[in-house]
């Protein structure tokens, strides 16, 4: 474990997953071996903008930890390929590795929502005490072609600004970045999330324009084995865990407060 260089209260964390090295972040001492623990997973392998939430949650006495993957986040090799579905995997790989015991709460932003999914579908195999957010999911149907995509990102991030944005991640990333949204306009996660058997929060911010309200309300009708479903639209735009993480936040311990309940 390592201080941040840029923020003293952020320590990096390296673990070994399957023969590879998964870089994790967390903010402050962790609390607990036993308590809930919140695993972000960022949208385009991004996490940067991530980080007020988890401030945020710690402040409300919640352990976070945000995953950087597929790897934009540091110079390392990359952990995994950045895909939707190998994001989610690794993350499913690192939470068995990392948080045997502990409730969790899968929190997906973005396409790190239909991560996410994809690590919530894995986990819930094995546990009990889970519960998902999906947070801006992305892609509403009618926006998985290039140029319909193109036509509402303006709209998306109306209320976000280039303080989210952190250059390096930018450059590590690259074709990356591309890769991952080609993965993800090419998923289904309305289908994929009826088989999820775990509480599920699903939410977006008012302003997103990848998120419209009919979209946020399909993924909550298709989740039909989950025992409960929350909605929410918060405040902001597509970045509303940068520029408002304290609703963010409040929703997300509602989350974890599902995921001990299911495993008692």
């Amino acid at each position: 474990m390592r201080r941040g260089r840029a923020d003293p209260d952020t320590c990096e964390h390296l673990t070994t997953v399957r023969g590879r090295v998964v870089r994790s972040l967390t903010v402050g001492e962790q609390r607990s071996r036993t308590g809930p623990l919140v695993v972000i997973v960022p949208g385009l392998g991004l996490p940067f903008y991530t980080v007020p939430t988890a401030r945020a949650l710690v402040a409300r006495g919640l352990d976070v930890a945000v995953l950087d993957l597929p790897g934009f986040g540091s110079s390392l090799p990359w952990p995994t390929r950045p895909s939707i579905h190998a994001v989610g995997l690794t993350a499913a790989r690192w939470v068995e590795a990392t948080a045997s015991g502990r409730p969790v709460v899968v929190l997906g932003h973005s396409t790190g929502g239909q991560a996410a999914l994809t690590a919530g579908l894995a986990l819930s195999a094995r546990r009990r005490a889970l519960s998902v957010v999906l947070a801006g999911t992305t892609f509403a149907p009618e926006q998985r072609r290039l140029w319909r995509l193109a036509g509402a990102t303006p709209l998306a991030y109306r209320d976000d600004g280039p303080a989210e944005v952190d250059v390096a991640e930018l450059y590590r990333g690259r074709t990356g970045i591309v890769a991952m949204l080609r993965s993800g306009l090419r998923d289904a996660p309305e289908q994929r999330v009826g088989h999820l058997p775990v509480p599920l929060t699903v939410t977006a911010g008012v302003h997103d324009a990848f998120v419209p309200v009919s979209w946020l309300d399909r993924l909550a009708r298709s989740a039909r084995r989950a025992p409960a479903v929350r909605t929410s639209l918060l405040g902001g735009s597509h970045n509303n865990l940068f520029t408002h993480p304290d609703a963010v936040a409040d929703l997300v311990v509602l989350a974890a407060d599902d995921a001990t309940r299911s495993g008692a």
